[in-house]
Order: C-alpha cells, then sequence, then structure tokens
C-alpha cells in the first residue's frame, strides 16, 4: 500500500513478517553465539571497569603497553590461524598436525619476543628491565596457539555450542584471574600474571573440549610435513594479511606514548575498550558465516543480511552511543575518564563501517581472493600512517581515533569494488 501524495512505498504487513522471520532465523542459527558473545562483552566490559578504578589511567597505561609486545608478535605470526587450519580441513587433514603446527609458531614467536626484550624497542613497551612474570606471561601464550586449531575444528563441525562455552569460560577465567591478582595488591605485575592465567587455561582448554577427536598417536613427521606442505600457501597469505594490518591495531597505543604520555594511552584504550562490543557482534557472526560459505558459496543471500539485519543493528549501536556514551564512560569507568567520550565517537564511525562489512573477508576468503583483502590491509595501514603522523601531534589520542577511523573507511571502500567486480555475478 503506499502513501499517497508522498511517493513512499510502505512495507505490507506481508514483508514486515518475512523480514522478523528472517531475523529469527539468522538469531535462532546463532543463538548460542548471541549468549556467549553478549556474555563475554558483558564480562569484559565489568573487567575494564574494575580495572581501571583500581589501577588508575597511568598504571592502565602502562599494562596495555606491557601486553602489545606479545599481542604484536603472536599476532603476527599466528592470527586468524584457525582460517589456515579451517581450509586444510577441506583436505581431509589430522587435527592433531595442525596441533603441532601451532605449536612450532608459538615457539617462534616467543623466540621473537625475547630478542625483542633483549633490544632498546621494548622500551616502547613499558618494559625497562626483563622480569620473570614477563617472561612467563610471553610463554603462556605458546599454549594459547592451540585454541585457534580447536575452534576452526568447532567451526567446521558446526558445533557452535562448544564454540561459545569455550569462549565464555576462558573470558571468565580471565576476569576471575585479573580481578583478584589486582584486588590483593594493585600492580602491574599481578595484573600480568592473571593474563598468564587466563592464557594457560585457553590453550588446556581449547585441547580438552575436543579431546575425542584427535589422538597423539596419529602423529608422524612424514604426514606432518605433508600437512605443512598443504597449508603453507594459505598460511603465507594470511601471514601477509595479518601482519599489514597489525600497524594500526597495535601501534596506536605505541604512537600515544610517545607523542603524550601514560595517562592518555590509558584514556585512549578505555575509549577503544568501551567500543569492542561491535567487535564482539561481529564474533557472532564470522564463524556462522564461514560455516554457512563453506557449505555452499551460493547459497547466501549477502543482500538481504545486510539490508534486514546489518543496517538496523548498526543503526541501533549508533544511536546507543550517541545516547549512552557519557553515562556509560562514567558506570564503567570515572570522572578520569570522562576525555574518552570524543575518541569512543570518532573510533564508533570507523568500527560501525568495519561491522556494515566485515562480511567481504569471507566472501574474498572462500573465493580464493584473500589476497585483495591484503591489499586493502595495505591501504588500511598506509593510511593510517599518513593520517597518524599528521594528526596525533595536533590531536593526541584524537587524531589517532581519526586516523583509524579513516583508513577502516578507505580499506573497505576498496575491497568493496574487488567484492562488486570479482564474486558477484
Amino acid at each position: 500500500m503506499a502513501c499517497r501524495g508522498s511517493g513512499v512505498q510502505i512495507p505490507s504487513a506481508p514483508l514486515k513478517e518475512m523480514n522478523i522471520s528472517f531475523i529469527r532465523e539468522i538469531i535462532n542459527q546463532t543463538k548460542e553465539l548471541i549468549f556467549s558473545q553478549f556474555f563475554i562483552a558483558l564480562i569484559s566490559l565489568l573487567q575494564v571497569s574494575i580495572v581501571v578504578k583500581i589501577l588508575g589511567a597511568e598504571k592502565y597505561g602502562i599494562v596495555t603497553l606491557i601486553v602489545t609486545l606479545p599481542s604484536l608478535v603472536f599476532r603476527a605470526l599466528h592470527s586468524k590461524n584457525s582460517d589456515v587450519t579451517l581450509l586444510s580441513f577441506k583436505k581431509k587433514s589430522s587435527l592433531i598436525h595442525s596441533y603441532f603446527f601451532d605449536l612450532l609458531i608459538g615457539v617462534v614467536a616467543f623466540s621473537v619476543c625475547i630478542i625483542a626484550l633483549n633490544s632498546p624497542i621494548k622500551n616502547y613497551f613499558a618494559i625497562p628491565e626483563i622480569e620473570k612474570y614477563v617472561l612467563i606471561f610471553i610463554a603462556s601464550k605458546i599454549l594459547q596457539t592451540f585454541s585457534e586449531s580447536s575452534k576452526a575444528w568447532l567451526i567446521n563441525n558446526n558445533n557452535f555450542a562448544r564454540f561459545s562455552l569455550l569462549e565464555s569460560t576462558a573470558i571468565s577465567v580471565r576476569f576471575l584471574a585479573i580481578i583478584i591478582m589486582i584486588s590483593r595488591t594493585p600492580t602491574v605485575e599481578n595484573y600480568i600474571i592473571g593474563q598468564t592465567i587466563y592464557s594457560m587455561y585457553y590453550g588446556i582448554a581449547s585441547l580438552f573440549v575436543v579431546r575425542k577427536s584427535f589422538n597423539l598417536r596419529d602423529f608422524n613427521i612424514k604426514d606432518f610435513k605433508d600437512y605443512i606442505t598443504i597449508v603453507l600457501p594459505h598460511y603465507k597469505s594470511i601471514r601477509l594479511n595479518q601482519i599489514i594490518g597489525l600497524i594500526p591495531q597495535h601501534f596506536d597505543v605505541i604512537i600515544i606514548s610517545i607523542v603524550t604520555d601514560y595517562s592518555s594511552v590509558g584514556i585512549y584504550r578505555f575509549a577503544k575498550r568501551l567500543i569492542e562490543p561491535v567487535n564482539y557482534v561481529i564474533a557472532v557472526f564470522n564463524p556462522w558465516l564461514q560455516g554457512k560459505l563453506s557449505q555452499n558459496l551460493r547459497s547466501f543471500d549477502v543482500k538481504t543480511f545486510f539490508v534486514k539485519f546489518l543496517l538496523p543493528l548498526s543503526s541501533a549501536i549508533i544511536l546507543f552511543y550517541f545516547l549512552m556514551g557519557k553515562m556509560m564512560i562514567q558506570l564503567i569507568g570515572s570522572e578520569e575518564f570522562l576525555e574518552s567520550y570524543e575518541p569512543l565517537l570518532i573510533l564508533l564511525a570507523g568500527y560501525s563501517i568495519y561491522l556494515l562489512t566485515f562480511w567481504i573477508r569471507q566472501y574474498l576468503l572462500f573465493n580464493n581472493l584473500l589476497l585483495f583483502h591484503t591489499y586493502g590491509r595495505v591501504i588500511y595501514t598506509v593510511s593510517f600512517v599518513l593520517f597518524s603522523t599528521i594528526a596525533s601531534p595536533i590531536y593526541g589520542y584524537n587524531g589517532i581515533a581519526m586516523s583509524l577511523s579513516l583508513a577502516m573507511l578507505f580499506q573497505k571502500t576498496f575491497e568493496y569494488v574487488i567484492y562488486k567486480k570479482n564474486v558477484v555475478q
């Protein structure tokens, strides 16, 4: 039925019912993931709230920089390795060999961190002296690498309930470990010890949750070499993709520490943590979408998903942050962190673009076009470096936030053009 004189089409009741039915179907298929990520977001925000109130802006800035070093190295060598493993399962690869591949990467990453700790660059990560607790924390990240293969196995078998359980319990352990440790004594060391407990648990639990799907006796050197031959092309492609995107993801806090101080790092990092629930929303749909596309690439109607689901969802998120942002900062943080509101809104622009376009990467991945996502990340990184060089000395953390959001816009615009040209039939 049309509204006379306006030219605007009013959706009929059946069309509205179809929209609701479509949304209900997606929610029903992802309900375990939704519950898991909602729980993770809630616990993470509660953790941030308690941590910043106990440690304050300066100490929070210091722990952010310490955690950045191993995160930078391990993500460069292992982030998104579940994609590599997932692609290898299409060729009937063994899970046990993927775990040994994780272990190998973890040892290499640990070695790189040790080399970095014995060089002058350690000062940029707030580590003037190499403490034992820092070494143990970095070693625990080796165990955590096993989680990537476990998650790939669960996604491949559409076992989202166990996937959600693994993620939720790991975040719960992190929350309890950090809060208990810093509540006893509010020090940087105790915060890092809490992170160490989380990494160790995550690695061990990821093995336990799929323990019936692999056997150590199935491992042999010949098959492991064959496995590496299978995954190496995918690994190289995804590594290049991840490494290029690391500069905007991790060097933002380092740049802020150079041009300002540790308190500014804490304020910016707090704003970034408050915007992270957008990532949790994406984390709900990434494994679900991978499961859909791995089964039948042409069966999923992404246009309907975008119009009927992602657009309304992103609009609701933007409205929430605009209306409730300052109240959320005071509730989760304190008056000391009210300056986080401006970088929060600036980052919201970039993260909203990311939410609306996250599905493009999955289509490029399953169409063997991930190299174009890598090119997109080159654009992202170069844009960030150029903008941040100009903006950070003038606007501080607001300049870094603007640089990130603009870089995301440029990257996603490029990827969409590639998607329209090479994927859409």
